[in-house]
């Protein structure tokens, strides 16, 4: 808890904040020597009194990091010797042991031998470590460690604050640092960057020149990582990025097994394309929650026929030339089956889902090929998927390598092609024709639509819940049978409930957010938080529940990171009214 650091915007793990001193610091940011005082080392003092009193004459509007106790890397994590919590005025910094199990409150936590974290095991397993610990609302300082070529990992992994340690001191060795590596400035024959620094240093070859430069690269780098934030591409930056050196690239991978930490913090929607450019897309949160809730939350229509398709550039896939084409192929028959496409890095997206994040805002290279892990990836979920949905044919209209790797798995199928020729629509269109005789003609596609969208960002059920009974479609909104909207579908593909909606979901008691004896105006602030559905993520829809209140909103933080922070906007309301 603090009220000192705030966190104002999120992009996974990575965060913009703000750490109120004398002057206010954006992170993340390097912080400098002016801005902090540290107490040092607790054997610097003859007594616990002395130490006490130090930081007491010390405390101001500056970061205060209190006395500690060193400790190695490879040590046990020590705890203060101090027997009593100082509590001083101002913004309260402690040193904590790499690898700690617990920690006392503050505002800035500083990670104790952060530069010896150079092991891509040691390095994940600390700042994760530290950050499950620690309040969501305090920042995290790694000291000694950042360069330009790590400091996107660094902050994807939850780092608020760096220092410019390392770079100088690597200047001074003749070092020459840039996002895309660290050389020997002796060996190279031009100095690539044009800074005043580097201009200078053709002539007048000095170590300081080169400090000067890497500092000025970092904070460059630094704020090429806070416009990846604020764009929400953080992601996408660091898959890039991780490319510099081989221990970085299996830092990440290493990172992307930390399944939960990742999930947690990752918002359920952004407004910027997905990019999966590499093999790490295949594993990132975004992907592998979009595959789990089309297992675990999509209830499809009954049908006998699940018709297999292929992806399209264009997104939603319906708007694109070759679905246009084939939906009209398929013609009066397609009330009779169920749609799939299959695509990577999603594996499957259903015909109701795919103007869902991020099946409607992905992009990614097209060369015809598959590679064996994005068969087997897809592969897996679409037993997964048959297993749980049974069918009596399968019609798949596809070809090349995705048509061999499912013949090869054994997939029972009727293959049609998978073209946009006259040929292979024609094909398609008759098959479908014969499959689909004498089996049974599914519910209205567009309230099947809305229940799979309700389902997907409300849990399963939801849709089943909200409309059943008379309700009536008016474009992208549900009505009741009195002509009371209970529920809209965004241009982004999510669900807005209107109260109405949100009073026949409230008994469940999921994606709500309980609040003290007030009514909030404006936005919803974590301190006002009593509890939140853990299953909350920013982006969410919420209700707002409280003595006083009832309303709706949009999560701007994480469930339990609402109950746990002592500033920032929790809910961003839309709607409330007073009960009572």
């Amino acid at each position: 808890m603090t009220k000192y650091f705030e966190v104002l915007r999120r992009d996974g793990p990575a965060r913009l904040g703000k750490l109120t001193l004398e002057n206010t610091i954006k992170t993340p940011a390097a912080l400098s020597e002016e801005e902090y005082i540290s107490v040092g080392c607790i054997f610097d003092f003859g007594s616990e009194e002395e130490a006490m009193a130090a930081t007491a004459m010390e405390a101001q509007k500056k970061l205060v990091i209190m006395p500690y106790v060193p400790s190695g890397l490879r040590s046990e994590p020590s705890r203060s010797a101090l027997s009593a919590e100082i509590n001083i005025v101002g913004p309260k910094g402690i040193v904590v042991h790499p690898f700690a199990l617990e920690a006392e409150k503050a505002d800035v936590y500083v990670v104790s031998s952060a530069g010896c974290l150079r092991s891509p095991r040691d390095l994940i397993r600390s700042l994760v470590g530290l950050r499950n610990i620690i309040s969501p609302d305090s920042a995290l300082y790694a000291p000694a460690l950042a360069t330009p070529e790590n400091l996107a990992i660094l902050v994807y992994l939850g780092i608020d604050l760096v220092d410019a340690t390392r770079v100088i001191a690597d200047g001074y060795y003749g070092r020459y640092h840039t996002r895309d590596g660290v050389f020997e400035a002796i060996s190279l024959d031009e100095l690539p960057c044009r800074c005043e620094s580097c201009m200078k240093w053709a002539d007048d070859p000095r170590p300081e020149l080169l400090a000067s430069h890497n500092v000025q690269e970092l904070e460059v780098e630094l704020t090429r990582v806070k416009e990846a934030i604020r764009t929400e591409v953080m992601r996408e930056y660091v898959e890039r990025q991780v490319r510099v050196k081989p221990e970085l690239t299996a830092a990440f991978r290493v990172l992307d097994q930390e399944h939960t930490y990742l999930e947690r913090r990752t918002p359920q929607h952004r407004k910027s394309t997905m990019y999966a450019n590499t093999a790490e897309s295949l594993s990132r949160i975004e992907v592998t929650r979009f595959a789990e809730r089309v297992l675990t939350r999509f209830n499809p229509p009954k049908a006998d026929v699940l018709l297999l398709l292929p992806c399209s550039a264009r997104k939603p896939y319906s708007t694109s030339r070759s679905h246009r084409l084939f939906i009209e192929a398929i013609g009066p028959w397609r009330r009779y089956l169920n749609e799939l496409i299959l695509t990577s890095p999603l594996a499957l997206v259903p015909r109701e889902l795919e103007e869902v994040y991020p099946a409607a805002n992905y992009d990614v290279p097209v060369t015809g090929r598959w590679d064996c892990e994005e068969r087997r990836w897809l592969l897996r979920c679409l037993d997964d998927y048959l297993k749980k949905n049974r069918y009596s044919k399968i019609v798949a209209h596809i070809d090349g390598e995705l048509r061999e790797a499912m013949e090869d798995h054994g997939i029972d199928a009727i293959y049609t092609g998978g073209g946009i020729g006259k040929d292979d629509l024609t094909k398609l269109s008759q098959t479908v024709k014969e499959a689909t005789k004498g089996t049974i003609r599914t519910p209205d596609p567009r309230l099947q639509r809305f229940r799979a969208v309700a389902d997907y960002y409300l849990g399963k059920g939801t849709g089943d819940l909200l409309f059943s009974g008379k309700v009536k479609i008016k474009g992208r909104e549900v009505q009741d049978e009195r002509r009371r909207a209970l529920a809209q579908m965004t241009p982004q593909g999510m669900i807005a409930l209107s109260l109405e909606g949100a009073r026949i979901m409230e008994p469940r008691g999921s994606y709500t957010v309980n609040i003290g004896d007030f009514l909030p105006k404006g936005s919803l602030l974590a301190p006002g938080v009593v509890d939140a559905d853990e299953q909350i993520r920013p982006g969410d829809e919420v209700i707002i529940r409280g003595m006083k209140a009832f309303g709706i909103g949009r999560a701007k933080m994480s469930g339990w990171e609402m109950v746990a922070s002592s500033r920032g906007v929790a809910v961003e309301i839309k709607q409330v009214e007073k009960v009572g």
